[in-house]
């Protein structure tokens, strides 16, 4: 959670790494979203309010171009958005650093992922799922249970693991 202006440098400058090809509306949208998440969270006051109502109505607009719902303080500094549309997440869940999502990608509500994890094209993370760190979850897979091992891959209907090798053993790759 963005709590000082070093805070939303260093988010930025996360986010600014992670998404290396800046897809212009994906990326206006990522600034927009820390840039209201600031807001909320530090500035307060008549002229914080009025930033605040300005910079929802612009995540609105950019949500309704590009098809992205990711609400403010769910996912931490490096969120790395590789596709635009279909991405809708509850507003309760919460997720860690480096997270990446691709298009199609469906979170409920109160479900609550680690550091480094991966969601695939058109996965679906139901209601009070924990994802442990370093999570690869396939496509279309939908994730019906916590997965409590870290590191691992896992995809299906229901999703089930595939693989131990997870996340973590791609970034050394």
């Amino acid at each position: 959670m963005i709590s000082s202006k070093q805070d939303y440098k260093n988010y930025i400058l996360a986010d600014k790494k992670a998404n290396h090809n800046r897809l212009m509306i994906t990326w206006k949208y990522l600034k927009c979203m820390r840039r209201l998440e600031y807001v909320v969270n530090c500035k307060h006051g008549f002229l914080a309010k009025i930033l605040k109502t300005w910079l929802k109505f612009r995540l609105y607009k950019l949500s309704v171009k590009s098809g992205l719902t990711i609400p403010v303080t769910t996912f931490r500094k490096g969120l790395y958005i590789a596709h635009h549309g279909a991405v809708i997440v509850n507003p309760t869940a919460r997720f860690g650093d480096n997270c990446v999502i691709q298009n199609g990608v469906n979170i409920s509500e109160k479900v609550n992922g680690g550091n480094h994890i991966y969601l695939g094209t058109g996965a679906k993370i139901l209601i009070g799922v924990c994802l442990a760190d370093d999570v690869i979850v396939g496509a279309n897979a939908v994730v019906t249970k916590s997965v409590e091992t870290p590191n691992i891959v896992v995809a299906g209907i229901p999703a089930k693991k595939i693989s131990d090798n997870g996340y973590r053993n791609r970034l050394s790759v």
